[in-house]
Formats: C-alpha cells, sequence, structure tokens
C-alpha cells in the first residue's frame, strides 16, 4: 500500500509527513519512520540552550554527581521533574540505591563547578571541594549559593535506550536572584537580555 501524498490524510485519517527533500516518508517494515542519524541528532540538539545544573546523589558515605542540562517539570501537584540520565554515570547507579537525588541549578559565577562535575577528570573528592555543600530531606548534596535547587525523592525510573528517565518528586526546594549559567553549542554561556 503507498503512503499518501503530503497533506493528504490516508484512510485512517492520518496525514503523511514530508522528508526534507520534499518527498513522502515512508514507514518501515515495523510501521515506525527511520530515525535521524546520532550525528544529526546531536547537532540539533547543541543549538538548544539550556539552563546548567549539577545533579547529585548520596548512598551511604558515597556522593557523585554529573553536569546536565536536559531537565522537565512534570508536575505541580504533585511537584514532579523529570532527569534523563546516562545509565553508565555514576550518578544512576547512587539514584538506584538512594531512591533519592538533588537538581542544582548553577549561576554564571558557578561555571568552575560546572567543569569538575563534567567528565571523569575530577574524583567526587575534587568535584565537592569546590563550593560549599550541604544536605536537605533526601540527603543528596545541595549546593549553597545555587540558583535554584530540588530535593527530589525517585518516584519513578524507566531504562530506554542509553539513559534512564527518572521521576523525581520535590521534597524541598530553595532560590536565589541571580543570573543562570546557560548550555549552547558546546559551550557556557551567559544569558543577557534582549533589545
Amino acid at each position: 500500500m503507498s503512503s499518501p501524498r503530503p497533506g493528504r490524510p490516508d484512510a485512517k485519517g492520518r496525514r503523511a509527513p514530508k522528508r526534507p527533500d520534499g518527498g513522502t516518508a515512508r514507514h518501515g517494515g515495523d510501521g515506525h519512520l527511520p530515525a535521524v542519524g546520532e550525528r544529526e541528532f546531536k547537532s540539533a540538539m547543541r543549538q538548544v540552550a539550556s539552563a546548567v545544573f549539577v545533579l547529585t546523589a548520596r548512598s551511604g558515605e558515597e556522593a557523585n554527581g554529573l553536569t546536565a542540562a536536559s531537565l522537565c517539570p512534570v508536575s505541580t501537584e504533585p511537584p514532579l521533574v523529570l532527569v534523563s540520565l546516562n545509565r553508565d554515570s555514576a550518578a544512576e547507579r547512587l539514584i538506584a540505591e538512594s531512591g533519592a537525588f538533588a537538581i542544582n541549578f548553577l549561576t554564571e559565577e558557578q561555571h568552575r563547578i560546572a567543569r569538575l562535575f563534567t567528565g571523569t577528570e575530577a574524583t567526587p573528592e575534587e568535584r565537592f571541594a569546590e563550593g560549599g555543600w550541604d544536605r536537605l530531606v533526601t540527603g543528596a548534596p545541595v549546593l549553597d549559593g545555587a540558583l535554584a535547587t530540588f530535593d527530589c525523592q525517585v518516584e519513578k525510573q524507566i531504562s530506554h535506550g542509553t539513559h534512564t528517565i527518572v521521576f523525581g518528586r520535590v521534597v524541598a526546594a530553595l532560590s536565589l536572584d541571580e543570573e543562570g549559567l546557560i548550555w549552547r553549542d558546546g559551550s557556557f554561556r551567559r544569558l543577557a537580555p534582549v533589545v
């Protein structure tokens, strides 16, 4: 059965998506459209500006974290957020063990902390030596002077592809009126007003 012309519904009322070359996209044998390549996907995602945060977790005496920029508010009642973590990260394991994590959105001045929590070069001890760290409700490390902090208890985890999506119920929150650190196109950036 051929796909309908772009803009025209098929027998089930679905419209065929257009390809970048102007043709009509065809479904694969499994009913799914073919996905873009990893390189194309990453290149497009690099153009999206995001607030930078350090996600932290603690299990017993072991604490660790990572710099990330993918968080989404899910609900206000109850207050829920979701984060997406690479399944190979140390923080993902600590979250699974403890059932808790903290989100620490960074100010412009905290860019050094963002760099320390990126990659695997710094040890957890070196990471937490920068800045002042405390605990709120769950015991996950929270950064003093962070732009906004969300202390979360895990509600649900879903593994898909290379990542785990973690839903967290916010059990404590703090915020300051400061300028936030932004990530876009492989660089940390400052937020500036549009004139």
